[in-house]
């Protein structure tokens, strides 16, 4: 199947659960195929990694980013990243740098940062997190947690 085809058939504007997160796995996009999908669903396109970085140097007074200690803030940062866009759905890109951190610094962490990820809720419009196939077999025992909110493309 052609990616436009498949992204077209991915109905994410269709989501049951309006204020709760969803995955999306796929192999890398090409830039065109990323743009395509977020005109066809008039979604924000938005990065974890450069909203960290905005975040970190503008607001931390350390020079060490300790996010295996402030999961929950990463929560919060993404419910904001939500709540300031502009467009109905949010594609959030590169929130597997914040996975692989937390899962290479402290795994405990990581299982409690998919946990209330998967539990959040109140989200200001639909969020569709864009990660990697890899992180599938990964998180494949935390499915329970996402139920029916997982797609592949």
């Amino acid at each position: 199947m052609l990616t436009n085809d498949a992204i077209n058939q991915l109905a994410l504007d269709k989501v049951e659960l309006r204020d709760r997160p969803y995955l999306l796995y796929t192999d890398k996009l090409s830039k065109t195929a990323l743009h395509h999908l977020a005109f066809r669903y008039t979604a924000d396109r938005l990065s974890y990694r450069d909203d960290l970085i905005k975040r970190h140097t503008s607001t931390s007074k350390s020079s060490y980013l300790n996010l295996q200690l402030h999961s929950s803030r990463e929560v919060e940062a993404i419910k904001q990243i939500c709540q300031n866009a502009s467009k109905p759905i949010v594609l959030l890109e590169d929130l597997d740098i914040l996975l692989t951190y937390l899962s290479i610094r402290a795994n405990n962490q990581l299982n409690l940062f998919w946990r209330n990820l998967a539990t959040t809720r109140q989200l200001a419009c639909p969020l569709w997190i864009l990660l990697p196939k890899t992180w599938a077999t990964e998180m494949s025992g935390k499915e329970s947690l996402w139920d029916i909110r997982v797609k592949f493309l």
